[in-house]
């Protein structure tokens, strides 16, 4: 990875950057929510636990159940705990087929029903496909460069913790309904 374009991390991100980060962020909001509707009852979290177990079982073929739960969970960069309860819902509905491991009752191998391996047809190959013809355009450096970026603000801004204090938001409040700022007065 090229590093030429990076800046040292005390220096500031100006405004203008920031805004025009976040309106990406929007926007990229506005494209997740044009993705195809998902059949009655299944959530999106569900699709993503589904190509995790299918990219996780791919090398030994689907009907070898090699994935575990702490795999998913690593691959999603997600907690265990939350997969562990996405995986419970998801056997339940007909997705998921849990295997127990005969010396060790607690390793639980995981692989994809019927069911969720034409979820995963519709819903991410096809439908990857589908997008990888719409954005022909797009070079796979720009997409990278999204991604980068995408995945190094997410966790600062999570940590981040930063809350207007009362004080301000009183004071924007204030400015927001008299139409003025305190320093225009």
């Amino acid at each position: 990875m090229d590093d030429s374009n990076m800046r040292p991390a005390s220096e500031e991100l100006p405004a203008s950057y920031v805004r025009l980060l976040l309106d990406a962020c929007w926007k990229a909001k506005s494209i997740a929510e044009l993705m195809p509707e998902l059949p009655r009852g299944m959530k999106p979290r569900y699709v993503h636990v589904i190509d995790a177990v299918w990219h996780i079982n791919a090398p030994h073929g689907q009907g070898m159940a090699t994935a575990r739960v702490s795999d998913v969970s690593a691959f999603l960069g997600v907690t265990t705990p939350s997969v562990t309860k996405l995986v419970g819902e998801m056997v339940d509905r007909g997705l998921l087929v849990k295997h127990a491991n005969d010396t060790d009752r607690r390793a639980v191998t995981l692989t994809l029903t019927e069911r969720g391996l034409a979820i995963r047809k519709a819903y991410v190959a096809d439908y990857h496909a589908h997008l990888g013809e719409l954005l022909a355009g797009i070079t796979p450096e720009e997409c990278a460069t999204v991604a980068r970026v995408m995945n190094r603000t997410l966790p600062l801004m999570r940590d981040d913790g930063w809350k207007a204090t009362d004080n301000d938001r009183e004071t924007n409040n204030r400015r927001m309904t008299d139409g003025k700022d305190d320093d225009e007065s």
